[in-house]
């Protein structure tokens, strides 16, 4: 049986065994304790706790003496500071004294701070005043001394005008004085540089005089814009560049109408003067040019397209500025603010431009007409001239003075057509001309019909559409003497076939042909009708291909139907009285016109039945026994109106016999037996007639 330890020793021995040796704790200890415990000796063992002990004792003797060095030192370092804080109780003492005997200088110190402050801040307001309202040395300059404006002088000029404005809003502070004296020296700047500036542009006007087609510069316009707030000087400059380019315009007129380009190229206009039409149509087509040229010139140079919107607004400001600064009296310039914003007109300036061209080109364009051109180059001159009226109006505007001009010679082109048309027609009173022996159209109906035909062609090859209304008149003019002269024509005709014993003259030379005998075709009875029938038929189809003769054209086609259904009427009406039916057909149209009882009409001794069937079967006979029953009117030339006029006979013919034949058969006109006294019928008339 195992022996049991003694509690206490058992404590030891489980606290022992249960102490972990790997500790850092653990560790430690036995490192020190291996600096002190020599050889593991039983005596040794005995001995640790005493060992350890005096161990711990040496350290405290060293830790002792360790704190006393310390203490002294620590000792030092209080002597010291206890050295120090009677200095600093003696500097304070010192600091309280000298701080009573400097605070006067504090004061002044702190006043002159302030007063420095201020005197800063004065300093950036009057550099911020400098710039708002005095100019730079080199805007001075570029104001007085420069020879040549440049964008420096505009710069400066806007610098200017905006000083102008900023002094207007310091007149409404209390400021007033110092204000106007700045307004004063602006102004004074102003005036000097608008004058320069005026000198300028009149020079540059003359140099624009020696070009022909001359780009405005830039700063030229600008000048002309800032001059507007100026109106005497701007007024001055636009009448300076209307008089340059007015006589430089003269210039060119007159070396392109006499010397033509550089080199020749191109010819001189006036080469073409013999041919009217050419030398007015290149005489107009440079003055558009010209007239183009210059307006491009004169809005670029006035700027029409738009101004500047800071210098409008700078300007206004001045305007603004001066009224205050003259007391509101500003309507005193009033009084010339039409007269500028007319001068400054762009078209009126390009009016006094283009003023200078109008007497040379209206000089020549009326010796041109004093020539006796035809009436076709007249018509065509009016053409012309009308088209470029409408054109260069609309460049220059409807009341310049060159669209008058041209109007002038439009109208004087348009007399000329006139009188050559009215000798034309007198020439045609005053020498008939004797119907050819065919009743053909006589050469003057040619002649009328190509002119007519020239001038219709003339006017749908104008580049303009014109006035429809003219183109009719002037067809009307030229056809009207050819018809009266194929009246005339007829007349005499109708002379020539009149029998001396009932008063006529009886056949003239002007009616007889080469063998002094009256031509068979005169002896027609429609002769004089054919012969106004061919020349009408001959004037209407030369205006078939144009449209806009349409209201020409059916006139002279209603002429051509009235004389055909007149021709017609006359035949059958000499038909009708021969056979007695139209004296049978008046009478019953009186009946029928009436309301009389049933019966009257058979009662009638003038419309017995036995009359009435004899006078339509003696028309039967009539038409059946001759060798041609419808005329064939052969001196009717035209093929249809020939047709027309046969078929107009026939229809009035059966029209007439139908008109009795229904009568007699009607119950109500008291006719027995009606059918049997009447051999034919309607239609056996119609188809002999046809």
């Amino acid at each position: 049986m195992a022996t049991q330890l003694a509690p206490g020793l058992a404590r030891k021995v489980k606290k022992v065994l249960e102490t972990r040796a790997d500790t850092p704790e653990t560790i430690a200890c036995l490192k020190g304790l291996s600096e002190f415990y020599g050889e593991n000796t039983p005596a040794a063992r005995r001995g640790l706790r005493s060992s350890i002990e005096r161990r711990g004792l040496d350290i405290n003797r060293e830790f002792l003496e360790a704190s006393g060095q310390a203490q002294e030192a620590l000792a030092v370092v209080d002597a010291q500071l206890e050295g120090l804080l009677s200095g600093c109780r003696r500097i304070a003492n010192v600091l309280d004294k000298s701080r009573e005997r400097t605070g006067n200088l504090l004061d002044e110190t702190a006043r002159f701070n302030n007063n420095l402050a201020k005197i800063e801040e004065r300093k950036k307001m009057l550099e911020t005043f400098l710039v708002d309202y005095q100019l730079t040395d080199e805007e001075i300059s570029a104001l007085r001394t420069d020879d040549q404006i440049t964008e420096k002088f505009f710069s400066a000029l806007a610098r200017v005008q905006e000083i102008h404005g900023n002094c207007r809003q310091l007149l409404r502070t209390h400021h007033q004085r110092a204000g106007l004296e700045l307004m004063d020296v602006m102004a004074s700047y102003q005036e000097n540089a608008h004058e320069r500036l005026a000198r300028w542009v009149q020079g540059e006007c003359k140099t624009l005089a020696e070009e022909d087609g001359p780009d405005v510069p830039d700063l030229l316009t600008r000048a002309m814009t800032a001059l507007k707030s100026r109106p005497v000087l701007h007024r001055y400059c636009i009448e300076e560049v209307s008089r340059t380019r007015h006589n430089a315009l003269f210039r060119r007129f007159i070396s392109a109408l006499t010397k033509g380009g550089p080199g020749g190229v191109p010819r001189p206009i006036e080469v073409h003067a013999t041919d009217p039409r050419r030398y007015a149509g290149d005489m107009l087509g440079w003055l558009h040019q010209a007239a183009a040229g210059e307006k491009e010139l004169v809005a670029a140079l006035l700027a029409t397209e738009g101004d500047d919107g800071d210098e409008e607004k700078n300007g206004d400001e001045e305007k603004d500025g001066d009224k205050e600064k003259n007391g509101g009296e500003e309507h005193k310039e009033g009084a010339g603010v039409d007269e500028e914003e007319e001068a400054a007109d762009p078209e009126a300036v390009l009016d006094r431009i283009l003023e200078g061209v109008c007497r040379p080109f209206k000089v020549r364009l009326e010796q041109a007409l004093n020539a006796s051109p035809t009436a076709l180059v007249a018509y065509q001159l009016a053409n012309l001239l009308d088209f470029y009226r409408e054109t260069l109006g609309a460049i220059v505007g409807k009341d310049a003075s060159l669209v008058a001009t041209v109007e002038e010679c439009r109208a004087s082109a348009a007399r000329t057509f006139e009188d050559q048309i009215s000798r034309r027609a007198a020439k045609l009173r005053e020498k008939p001309t004797r119907p050819p022996d065919t009743l053909a159209p006589p050469p003057f109906v040619a002649e009328t019909v190509s002119l007519v035909r020239e001038l219709l062609q003339a006017r749908s090859d104008a580049v303009s559409g014109g006035d429809l209304d003219e183109t009719y008149d002037a067809v009307g003019a030229v056809l009207d003497p050819a018809v009266e002269a194929c009246e005339r024509g007829a007349g005499a005709i109708a002379e020539a076939l009149r029998p001396e014993e009932s008063g006529g003259a009886g056949p003239t030379p002007a009616t007889t042909n080469a063998a002094g005998t009256v031509p068979p075709a005169y002896t027609a009875r429609w002769a004089k009708e054919a012969y106004l029938l061919n020349c009408l038929n001959a004037m209407a189809a030369a205006l078939g291909d144009f449209p806009g003769a349409s209201a020409a054209r059916d006139s002279l086609n209603s002429r051509v139907a009235s004389l055909a259904d007149t021709i017609a009427d006359d035949e059958a009406g000499r038909i009708l009285r021969s056979s007695g039916v139209a004296e049978v057909r008046e009478l019953i149209a009186l009946y029928q016109g009436q309301r009389t009882e049933r019966g009257a009409m058979s009662r009638d001794p003038a419309l017995e039945l036995g009359v009435v069937g004899s006078a339509l079967d003696k028309l039967v006979d009539e038409v059946s026994a001759s060798p041609e029953p419808v005329p064939a009117f052969d001196e009717v030339l035209n093929p249809r109106t020939r047709v027309d006029l046969r078929g107009t006979y026939v229809g009035k013919i059966i029209e007439a016999y139908t008109l009795v034949y229904m009568a007699v058969l009607d119950p109500n006109n008291g006719y027995r037996d009606a059918k049997s006294a009447i051999r034919h019928g309607p239609d056996a008339l119609g188809v002999l007639l046809n």
